[in-house]
């Protein structure tokens, strides 16, 4: 089977707290008992993700839903490579993008037109073909008028329309988006639905971290549903968002 994504018993975990309370503590480690592979009493290890286990096929539409901190970001960023897994592993077959969070790729001390340059490059676009379409990128993201500002000075949802705006453009197998679709107004939301359709029955791999349930019904095939890092159910787009949403009923009704 044509797979584009598979992940195969995945955990991260991440490490809270200093890790070495003192100087000596580092001296302990490092000078003094070098060969010493237990870490700190000091360090808290939380589990992020805990044994997920998916298979994409090349063209599926994945909606991924949970609540804020049920491990959504964190799957993302690690099928795409930003973070290792602690066990387990991601197979990726394909060119793939990943917008998550204000734009990964732009720098706040950047205007507008040379992050746009420089995101462009680093999917290996050249600069005659960013500049032909660095007016379609300002348009459809309406920040025209920002074309000269520092990528810092925007709002965090300039900067995710800029950033998606930018996303349409690269051509890719596999697109990673973590709440894309949060940033604008209806006139912005209806051009990211109305690009969404056209991609709809594409060979085109999306996986789309978000609340906006009503719109994953439309778009995606399936939906994984993690919780506190765990993988609650992953299948039919339908099924999965029933239950979903018949769990978030009972917890409002307690």
């Amino acid at each position: 089977m044509n797979h584009s994504i598979e992940v195969r018993d995945l955990y991260k975990t991440f490490r809270f707290g200093k890790g070495h309370k003192t100087f000596y503590d580092m001296l302990d480690k490092y000078l003094i008992k070098p060969v010493k592979k237990t870490e700190s009493k000091h360090s808290d290890i939380f589990y992020a993700l805990k044994g997920i286990n998916i298979a994409v096929r090349k063209g599926e539409k994945i909606a991924l839903v949970g609540d804020n901190g049920s491990g959504k970001s964190t799957l993302l960023k690690t099928i795409a490579g930003l973070y290792r897994p602690n066990q387990g592993k991601v197979i990726v077959n394909g060119k793939m993008v990943l917008l998550a969070g204000f734009g990964v790729g732009m720098m706040n001390d950047l205007t507008i037109e040379e992050n746009l340059y420089l995101y462009g490059a680093v999917y290996g676009m050249d600069r005659e073909t960013i500049r032909s379409k660095i007016d379609d990128i300002l348009d459809w993201a309406e920040l025209r008028e920002f074309f000269k500002a520092q990528y810092k000075t925007l709002s965090s949802g300039m900067r995710t329309r800029i950033a998606f705006s930018a996303t349409r453009h690269i051509e890719a197998d596999i697109y990673l988006l973590d709440e894309a679709l949060t940033a604008g107004d209806k006139s912005f939301r209806h051009k990211c639905d109305a690009y969404f359709e056209s991609n709809k029955h594409t060979d085109k791999t999306f996986i789309i971290a978000t609340h906006s349930l009503d719109f994953v019904k439309k778009f995606c095939d399936k939906a994984l549903w993690l919780s506190r890092g765990n993988q609650v159910a992953f299948g039919d787009i339908h099924q999965v968002l029933d239950d979903y949403e018949k769990q978030g009923s009972l917890l409002c009704a307690e």
